[in-house]
């Protein structure tokens, strides 16, 4: 009986770990599909981020 019990649980476990796997390449494929063509947006930031942030100058 506890072999049955621990041979269940090993098919349980084996079952939702397969699920949850596809889910994430599943959304994995979804964002790589949502986000294919889209150039990263240009920040017009200073070199030195660090100046422009304490720079007292209006």
């Amino acid at each position: 009986m506890k072999k049955l019990l621990a041979l269940a649980a090993v098919a349980f476990g084996a079952a939702y770990a397969q699920r949850k796997m596809e889910q994430q390449r599943s959304e994995k494929d979804l964002f790589a599909a949502a986000s294919a063509g889209k150039a990263p947006a240009k920040q017009n930031q200073p070199k030195d981020v660090w100046a422009a942030a304490t720079d007292s100058r209006p």
